[in-house]
């Protein structure tokens, strides 16, 4: 024993604070050993050493001591750590897996919500396209009725605008048995002085008019110059004069200022050849082709002709005398009707007013019966004129019957605006044999009142 010198640890631990939160030091870190230090001997060997070769002091006792206290600590600290972190990971579980359940509820609710809202977009434009209708027609009807219904009614009471004695006569204050009247943008009339064989200028308002065509005299005849009987006049929008000089068979140009007029259509001389008219009356005018067509009477049609041609085509009638659907029988008034392509045409001795598309072979019926003669409201008796207003409302001079009839579209039961049914007379409610009709732009009425030599006008208001 005495060869072997003992060997001598020396410890001097650092002193720490333990507490819950301060940090472990692992048992087998070195820097727990750093300030031990082990003296030795040099003849001292491993073969030599025995279990009670070493002796410990009470320093290195007590650190001993500490370190199995710190390794039961750090046991103690793990075990709770793994099982805070087995209570956290099952938290983490449980809140994934909630977040995955609402995302599923989500799904689930998602689609009802989205079809709510559709459902409710689908309900405001129903709701918004049903105001709008509502809106569009209900102003359209008020439209229509602010047009049709209040607007137009016209004074029974009709004011003498041509012809101030009413008695026939050939000085300029007079007409003889007027049958014709054109109306101009400021209201001048051009009157067919059809017993004086000559046209009549009548500025609105004034008390006697001014010969443009045929002989102030009134006498009749075949040149140039003059006129016979004219029954149909037509002013364009120029100022241009066409006149149906019914007597001598033909159609007159008779320029804006000119002294006499130029054969456009006619050759003076009755005939049933396609250059030829017999008793032509009224007239209508395509003012963009300057197409003329012409109630050719005697005949029973209605000629057309171009601008500069000699020869004309039949447009309507033209199959004899008759009261079919393919005849004509003395037709006198006619309009044209550019929005359909069609003339309408007063058959006057079928007692009806036709409708005839360019192109076709036959009429349709606007107003009156073909071949009845009557008075009622549905009836028509002679009817010698006829003109439209841009409601497409329909106006006819219903000679024989002394009146003018008014007509809606579509409608075979007619309302009598003017004149008193059967009651010819020369009073201001009164008329005789009217022969043509005239609307000026604000629909007031120019009616020709052959029978009392004169052009009344009824207001409209």
């Amino acid at each position: 024993m005495d060869r072997f010198r003992s060997l001598r640890v020396t410890n001097v631990p650092k002193r720490t604070k333990h507490h819950s939160s301060s940090k472990v030091i692992p048992i087998n870190d070195k820097r727990q050993y750093e300030n031990i230090h082990i003296e030795s001997s040099s003849d001292m060997t491993p073969s030599t050493i025995s279990n009670h070769a070493f002796q410990f002091s009470s320093g290195a006792m007590s650190t001993m001591r500490l370190m199995t206290k710190e390794t039961r600590r750090s046991k103690i600290f793990l075990a709770n750590s793994a099982s805070s972190l087995g209570v956290f990971q099952q938290s983490i579980k449980k809140s994934v897996k909630d977040l995955r359940q609402e995302n599923k509820d989500k799904k689930k609710i998602f689609p009802k919500g989205w079809i709510i809202s559709i459902v409710t977009l689908l309900i405001l434009i129903i709701l918004a396209v049903g105001i709008y209708l509502i809106i569009h027609f209900t102003s359209r009807t008020a439209s229509t009725t602010n047009v049709v219904t209040p607007s137009l009614r016209w004074n029974t009471t009709g004011i003498t605008a041509a012809d101030v004695g009413g008695s026939p006569g050939n000085n300029s204050s007079q007409l003889n048995t007027p049958a014709d009247v054109s109306v101009d943008f400021s209201n001048t009339l051009y009157i067919a002085d059809y017993g004086n064989n000559r046209i009549q200028k009548w500025l609105s308002g004034a008390s006697n008019g001014t010969t443009v065509a045929g002989q102030a005299s009134g006498i009749s005849g075949s040149n140039a110059t003059d006129l016979q009987h004219p029954a149909g006049i037509l002013v364009d929008s120029t100022g241009n004069i066409y006149i149906a000089d019914t007597n001598n068979h033909r159609i007159q140009f008779w320029a804006k200022g000119a002294l006499s007029g130029v054969t456009i259509a006619g050759t003076g001389f009755m005939g049933v050849n396609n250059n030829q008219l017999e008793f032509p009356y009224f007239l209508a005018l395509n003012e963009n082709t300057k197409t003329l067509y012409i109630s050719d009477h005697d005949n029973n049609r209605i000629m057309s002709y171009a601008s500069g041609a000699s020869v004309g085509t039949v447009a309507a009638g033209g199959n004899g005398f008759g009261t079919s659907y393919t005849q004509l029988e003395y037709p006198v008034g006619l309009y044209l009707d550019s929005l359909t392509n069609s003339l309408v045409v007063a058959n006057s001795a079928a007692h009806n007013i036709v409708r005839w598309i360019l192109g076709d072979n036959s009429w349709t019926q606007v107003a009156g019966i073909s071949g009845i003669q009557g008075n009622s409201s549905s009836l028509l008796n002679l009817p010698m004129g006829v003109t439209f207003d841009p409601m497409v409302n329909t106006y006819v001079a219903d000679a024989y019957n002394h009146r003018i009839q008014f007509f809606l579209p579509d409608q075979s039961e007619g309302r009598t605006i003017a004149g008193i049914t059967s009651s010819p007379g020369m009073n201001d409610i009164q008329l005789n044999t009217p022969y043509s009709i005239r609307l000026d732009n604000q629909l007031n009425l120019y009616v020709v009142d052959l029978g009392n030599h004169r052009v009344q006008t009824f207001l409209r208001y």
